[in-house]
């Protein structure tokens, strides 16, 4: 009972530092668990919305081959397959069958007419735009449609029959039925069969992926074909024309996970080879088609350059949280060294000692641990609803930071209870605190210089592996926190000297204030250690973050702005004329048509874009400086040759450079025109790899002077205020049956912003473990010095004096760790940050370079809340100390 009530009184006595304790490890607890649950959360929920926004043949897998003659064995081959190699969990698969076109029977029109002389059967005259005999019938049969289609009018075929037992009931796609003027009750003629219409239907989504961006799904026509024509399978027995069967897999979205996903990648990689072996399947060759595999590529790709950075926040906040609660348990240690001497002269066993301040660590650690842990899960509750979140997660984190406190205050007790209780006069000299912590500082400079080595060398902290994918270097991604790490334990070696030079500088002005706080300062430079090795981290995380951040954002903007060119890029269009009218009738957007073709230039094959330069900066803003200079270089050049742009690896590849003629070839049937390089920019928008852009009105003149065929355009880009309100026009219509994609598409922000995100948190959770130490100097300088106050007022010194120099002790240490803090920040920038911002983009090009940019605005606001957070704990202390100061001692009120 006695030992626990010493214990107790033990730790009142030191109450404030151990607060700092429970503060450090409530900032662990609540901001690990935010930045761990929600990166694993927001990799869950960018798969999923990445993978989701894949349209058509983009986000599914089709497995074709022409229909046996024995379908049911076929359809029963190929249902073995699918249902052991795909795991029904994460992807489902419909089974289809589609002719090709099949033409009407001779001199019959769709709606029944006779097509020769345009005369209905009751002799009424009918509009000759009515009648196509040469359009032919796309027949479909597909048992799941009405999970994705819609009736329009009637019935599907399956619940209601023809008018006569040899008439085949279809429903079509309202599309083809306006076109061909068909309605319910009309048959149209083939050449063995006739079709009687029972009902029309639309797509719920035509850019569903289970459609596999048909364009006949769409606009109910296109290329000759009308429909389809939804028929039961029988109906596509003994057609003259080609019958395909289609098995179309596509994700169950809600079940993928990082995880499954690469799983997934392989399962589809082997299905192809199983069906082929499968016997009943067929004997004519099985065709793949689909992007899923590269659009789940292209996702876990993301993932992965998240991976790159996700570390830097946890190591970040880990070595602030460590560093401050080391150098709080050191501050306690300290502090007690009195009483420990005495403790131990008295027959206190060093187990015992340090069993007391392992368990005040624990018993003021679990519930801030409880508390900051539960903070953290409310806050990702509120802030970004709907993601699966993990209890486990943050019971793991508030277990690990109880356990990193315990362990390092148990040490700091076990450190100072070791010492002789009789020491001589060398024995409390410091040479072996000093030594070790020489001897760490080295190791850690060591440990940076080796990793920032290897990451410099790969320009990534990832790496490529054997099968082609990528994972993150463990040594590669400690290279910024290392470098931190390593920069600030150097400055808070130098931070004495500079102590000592200030106190020099000061002591020559006359007054105690600033000379005395200065003096304090370089005197009792191990008590404030705490707090400012843990603001120059702090501060040098923050400044990191905002490089990074702002890097990551121009970059992925650049990358964006050249992947896409245009704010919304309109393609795939069967009909351009009416893509090209219906974007133009939207509202407040500047519409360009864009030439885009496959040229060669010397021995390579490029890409040529040629629109409108002068309207470009409209349609397609936030270009790389590079590509408006060479825009206005263009508009400057010579005309007497057609002026272009070309990229860095196209330069390279045929040595040319400004000023230098080139030669496009344009194809074998519309010739070849000479040019003259006039800028050479990073990349072309719009062109990928090996890029050449002109103006389409001078490309045009200067096709025409060499007599080759005027190449017509086969995109547009828009310019608009609200870019996917475009997009929605055109998902909603179809124009045409263009596709639009919104730059926002091509950008990383949906996988990426999280880890950014993250990456603020550990800053700012850095920034908020400084704060906690130094609250924790500021009351353990009011716990260990109030003798001192005493003394000063005897002397004659008045309290608002004392108070005004503790101020400017705090002020001077912190304010001196925020300068070198940084310093500090900017070289790790200067070191990391770019390639950090390329690691974040994957898909860019290779020839652009990232640009070091400060994300000013959040920075500003961090360092300016933990500048005014400081000032307040410096003048709370000042007013403490001006109290105490002017409050008589006991010695005075006898």
């Amino acid at each position: 009972m006695a030992s626990a009530r010493l214990a107790l009184a033990r730790a009142r006595a030191r109450s404030g530092v151990l607060a700092g304790v429970a503060a450090v490890v409530l900032i662990l607890a609540g901001v690990g668990t935010a930045i761990l649950d929600q990166t694993a959360g927001a990799a869950v929920t960018g798969l999923r919305e990445r993978v989701a926004a894949a349209s058509g043949a983009d986000g599914a897998v089709r497995w074709e081959i022409r229909r046996s003659s024995d379908p049911e064995a076929q359809a029963e081959a190929g249902a073995t397959v699918l249902d052991r190699t795909l795991p029904a969990k994460t992807i489902g698969w419909d089974r289809s069958a589609e002719s090709s076109p099949v033409p009407l029977a001779d001199g019959t029109a769709p709606d029944g007419t006779d097509a020769d002389d345009g005369t209905a059967p009751d002799d009424t005259e009918t509009d000759d735009t009515d009648a196509a005999p040469e359009t032919g019938l796309v027949l479909l049969a597909d048992p799941a449609i009405a999970e994705r289609a819609q009736l329009v009018d009637g019935v599907w075929p399956d619940a209601g029959g023809a008018d006569e037992a040899s008439t085949v009931p279809t429903a079509v796609h309202q599309g083809a039925a306006d076109a061909l003027g068909l309605a319910l009750g009309d048959t149209v003629e083939l050449a063995d069969r006739r079709l009687q219409i029972v009902g029309t239907w639309l797509p719920d989504d035509a850019r569903a992926p289970a459609w596999f961006g048909e364009p006949l799904i769409a606009t109910g026509s296109a290329d000759g074909a009308a429909g389809p024509f939804l028929v039961d399978e029988a109906a596509l027995d003994g057609l003259p024309v080609a019958v395909r069967v289609r098995w179309t897999a596509t994700p169950v979205i809600d079940a993928l996970t990082p995880d499954s996903a690469r799983e997934l990648t392989g399962d589809l990689a082997r299905t192809t080879p199983a069906l082929a072996a499968q016997p009943g399947i067929g004997e004519d060759s099985l065709t793949r088609l689909g992007g899923l595999p590269a659009t789940i590529a292209a996702a876990t790709t993301g993932l992965d350059a998240v991976r790159a950075i996700t570390p830097l926040p946890l190591l970040l906040l880990a070595a602030a949280g460590i560093a401050a609660l080391g150098r709080l348990g050191t501050l306690l240690a300290g502090a007690r060294r009195g009483e420990t001497v005495l403790l131990r002269a008295r027959g206190a066993a060093t187990r015992q000692l340090v069993g007391w301040q392992a368990g005040e660590a624990a018993a003021v650690g679990a519930p801030a641990a409880i508390l900051g842990a539960a903070a953290g899960e409310l806050a990702l509750l509120l802030l970004r609803p709907g993601e699966p979140r993990s209890l486990w997660i943050s019971a793991a984190v508030a277990a690990v930071s109880v356990l990193v406190a315990v362990l390092l205050l148990a040490a700091s007790a076990w450190g100072e209870a070791r010492r002789p209780v009789t020491r001589s006069a060398g024995d409390d000299s410091g040479r072996g605190t000093r030594a070790a912590a020489l001897g760490g500082t080295i190791l850690i400079a060591v440990a940076a210089a080796v990793s920032l080595w290897q990451f410099r060398l790969y320009g990534s902290p990832l790496v490529r592996t054997a099968d082609g994918g990528t994972a993150v270097d463990p040594l590669a991604v400690l290279a910024p926190v290392l470098v931190l790490l390593a920069l600030a334990l150097g400055a808070l070696a130098c931070t004495p000297f500079v102590s000592r030079l200030l106190e020099r500088l000061a002591s020559a002005r006359p007054g105690l204030v600033p000379s005395l706080p200065l003096r304090q300062l370089a005197r009792r430079a191990p008590m404030f250690a705490a707090a400012s090795f843990t603001a120059m981290l702090g501060v040098a995380g923050i400044v990191l973050t905002a490089s990074v951040a702002g890097s990551w954002q121009r970059f992925d903007a650049d990358a964006a702005a050249l992947a896409t060119g245009g704010e919304v890029r309109v393609l795939g269009a069967a009909d351009p004329a009416a893509a090209a009218e219906a974007a133009a009738a939207l509202p407040e957007v500047v519409v360009e048509p864009v030439v885009r073709r496959e040229i060669r230039v010397g021995p390579e094959t490029a890409t040529l874009i040629a629109t409108g330069l002068d309207v470009l900066p409209q349609v397609a803003p936030g270009l790389p400086d590079d590509v408006q200079g060479a825009i206005r270089a263009i508009d400057a050049a010579d005309a007497s040759l057609l002026p272009v742009a070309i990229d860095e690896r196209l330069a390279a590849s045929t040595s040319a450079g400004p000023g230098d003629r080139i030669s496009l070839r344009l194809g074998s049937a519309d010739g070849t025109i000479d040019a003259r390089v006039a800028a050479v920019v990073q990349a072309v928008p719009g062109a990928g790899e090996l890029g050449v852009l002109a103006d389409r009105a001078e490309l045009d003149a200067a096709v025409t002077e060499a007599g080759a065929r005027t190449p017509s355009a086969d995109e547009l880009w828009i310019g608009a205020d609200d870019p996917n309100a475009v997009v929605a026009s055109f998902d909603r219509d179809r124009p045409g049956g263009a596709v639009a994609l919104a730059r926002d598409a091509a950008s990383t922000a949906s996988l990426v912003s999280p880890a950014i995100t993250a990456l603020w948190l550990g800053a700012i959770g850095a920034l908020a473990a400084a704060l906690a130490a130094l609250i924790a100097l500021a009351a353990a300088l009011g716990a260990s010095r109030r003798g001192e106050v005493l003394v000063l007022r005897a002397l004659g010194a008045p309290a608002a004096m004392q108070g005004r120099a503790r101020f400017a002790e705090l002020a001077a240490a912190v304010g001196t760790a925020m300068v070198m803090g940084a310093a500090i920040g900017a070289l790790a920038a200067w070191a990391s940050a770019a390639e950090l911002a390329r690691a974040a983009v994957p898909g860019a090009p290779a020839a652009l370079t990232p640009a070091i940019v400060l994300d000013w605005w959040p920075l500003g606001a961090a360092l300016g809340a933990f500048a005014l957070a400081t000032a307040v704990v410096a003048l709370l202390a000042a007013r403490a100390v001006t109290v105490a100061a002017g409050r008589p001692g006991r010695e005075e009120v006898r």
